[in-house]
């Protein structure tokens, strides 16, 4: 088995609004030995504003950030993919990255009219070595040891944890730096517990979790609450309906007598609480899963043994009918997201493509940009149709007829001029130079300060520019 890690910088934090300015990604071999490395920048799409405070942390400057020599968000995309696949199949890994860097990769594959899936397809597997990190430090403290903040507060950022584990670190929210530290904390843990790596391997796999949760009577569920790792020893109750990825656990420390007296809506009410009886297990999602043989005697408790364990699940599935209400409990407490008009966040709406407009999105990437532009006409899917659209709009507008551009042109304008009391939920101008004045009232040091206010200066540039009308034919 080979892995890639991999990790993304951003211009902020909002998953389908920001972009991804910089990937690295460093290939290994099943020892963690790195035999190829890939790293890409690339420049601001002009529908972005990037996050004030984001460029703080990383330093960056917009002068980076609008430098055309830098391949477009596009062309990175391209290039990206066409490396990954390469080195597929293999497992995927990053810190934090089944909540961040994949999500945003998902996005700029989509949004780039890529199948955003390609972490979990053609053979590949994901896994999250924050979560592997979490999880050793509860279990063998003497291999991982958490960080701590400056009130005291376990933290386990990647910096501040490399760094306890005596890791140099010589740069962070540095795409590049923060793969040779994610790499380096794996390696800690494959050579002194190879027992946690092994099943943290085991389980990045979605047909292996299905088979160790239906095959287990019970097992243990180690998960997190804020930087709190907890395990529980859990019996597997049934799973979603709908999405058959959703198996619903039922924490056998629970206190059974009071669930069965519960309302459905009590039941309902419970499952969307923090402290869970019912929990969800994902099998797409590289969940921490233990045997009851494997498992030590404080994380058995409060059971004496194994045998004590499965005595309380035998009782409990004798009653089918609890079983069934606390499954149709924890289904309904599932959150419904009402569907979107943005395009961005119709990334999972409606399903997949068509084979018809999978077909039309591989002839986009072959053609001439001449050849893209009729191309986006023929997409079925409005949401495909509208990115083709948007993505020849920026790198050659002038191959779009008076009405396309027309079309896009004024979309983007209202979106980058959106006022700040309208809660949009990407970031307009006026949102970015509001938080940008009260980045500066905090007060920065010279080179800080510098770099701030030459951003404050182009986003009033690009403000005046888009009060301007644009004629077609002129890049805006």
């Amino acid at each position: 088995m080979s892995f890639v890690v991999y990790d993304v910088e951003t211009t902020g934090l909002t998953k389908r609004f920001d972009q991804i300015l910089q990937f690295a990604a460093t290939l290994t071999d099943s020892e963690l030995n790195v035999t190829d490395q890939f790293k890409i920048r690339c420049c601001l799409m002009p529908h972005v504003v990037p996050s004030p405070e984001a460029m703080y942390v990383t330093g960056l400057r917009i002068e980076q950030l609008l430098d055309t020599s830098l391949p477009s968000h596009y062309e990175m995309v391209t290039e990206v993919r066409g490396i990954l696949e390469s080195w597929s199949p293999t497992l995927f890994l990053g810190f934090n990255s089944l909540s961040f860097d994949e999500e945003f990769l998902r996005q700029a594959f989509y949004q780039c009219l890529y199948s955003p899936f390609l972490t979990n397809t053609r053979g590949n597997g994901r896994a999250d070595v924050l979560n592997l990190c979490r999880i050793t430090a509860s279990l063998r403290p003497d291999v991982i040891k958490p960080a701590m903040d400056e009130n005291g507060r376990i933290t386990f950022k990647l910096k501040a944890l490399a760094e306890a584990n005596d890791v140099v670190v010589p740069l962070s929210h540095n795409a590049t730096a923060d793969v040779s530290t994610t790499l380096a904390l794996c390696k800690i843990i494959r050579n002194r517990a190879p027992d946690i790596w092994s099943q943290f391997l085991k389980f990045s796999r979605k047909d292996s979790v299905e088979s160790f949760i239906t095959e287990e009577d019970a097992f243990l569920l180690s998960d997190t609450l804020g930087n709190e790792c907890r395990t529980r020893v859990v019996t597997p109750i049934g799973r979603h309906s709908e999405l058959p990825i959703r198996h619903y656990c039922l924490d056998l420390s629970s206190d059974i007598d009071a669930l069965r007296k519960m309302s459905i809506g009590e039941l309902i009410d419970l499952c969307k609480g923090a402290a869970q009886s019912i929990l969800t297990v994902r099998t797409n999602a590289a969940p921490i899963l233990w045997p009851l043989y494997d498992a030590a005697q404080e994380h058995l408790a409060p059971f004496e043994d194994e045998s004590e364990v499965l005595k309380r699940v035998a009782q409990i599935r004798e009653d089918r009918p609890f079983l069934e209400r606390i499954r149709n409990a924890a289904q309904a407490a599932e959150p419904v997201y009402p569907q979107s008009v943005i395009v961005e966040e119709q990334i999972y709406q409606r399903g997949f493509p068509t084979p018809e407009d999978e077909v039309i999105m591989r002839r986009f990437h072959d053609a001439s940009w001449e050849k893209r532009a009729v191309l986006c006409r023929q997409l079925n899917d409005d949401r495909y149709r509208q990115l083709a659209r948007r993505l020849v709009f920026f790198e050659r507008p002038d191959l779009l007829t008076a009405e396309q551009f027309a079309a896009v042109n004024a979309g983007m304008r209202e979106r980058l001029m959106a006022s700040p009391e309208e809660n949009v939920p990407w970031r307009s101008i006026p949102a970015a130079q509001q938080e940008l004045e009260a980045l500066l009232q905090k007060g920065l040091n010279s080179p800080e300060l510098g770099s701030q206010l030459r951003y404050l200066d182009y986003l009033k540039q690009r403000a005046d520019v888009l009060a301007v009308p644009v004629t077609v034919g002129a890049r805006p």
